[in-house]
């Protein structure tokens, strides 16, 4: 290995500076910048939407749809404990009729850290381990 003297040193090599285009004929990218003449992607601010295959069918439109949604979502309602403090009776047909739940429901389940006076002898009417009865 050579000597390490002061004429030998020099410094780290670094990246490339970043191109700076349309600042001028002389840089190589001056004028138009690389963008070509005329066309939506030549203007400011202009390019196509992700996705977009110039007004073929997408690839996301011609593929089918996949996946699963439960429906029995559609019929489930669950509510906080603390919202049921002064009801006595706990029925799916009183919680409509109070307002808790909408009138389609046919499933509830009741979650949180409170007390309920009695427990519902509803079975379509689930409690949570939170929800201490007594």
């Amino acid at each position: 290995m050579d000597k390490l003297t002061l004429n030998s040193i020099s410094d780290a090599k670094s990246r490339s500076e970043k191109k700076r285009v349309g600042r001028g004929a002389g840089s190589g990218v001056g004028k138009t910048a690389g963008r070509g003449h005329k066309g939506q992607k030549s203007r400011s601010g202009g390019n196509v939407r992700p996705g977009f295959e110039g007004g073929q069918m997408p690839l996301q439109m011609r593929l089918p749809k996949f996946g699963f949604t439960s429906r029995v979502s559609r019929v489930s309602e669950s509510i906080n404990v603390k919202h049921l403090t002064g009801v006595k009776k706990i029925t799916i047909e009183n919680l409509k009729k109070l307002g808790f739940i909408k009138k389609s429901t046919l499933n509830v389940k009741i979650f949180g850290e409170g007390k309920l006076s009695e427990k519902p002898n509803d079975e379509n009417i689930k409690i949570s381990k939170g929800v201490k009865i007594g």
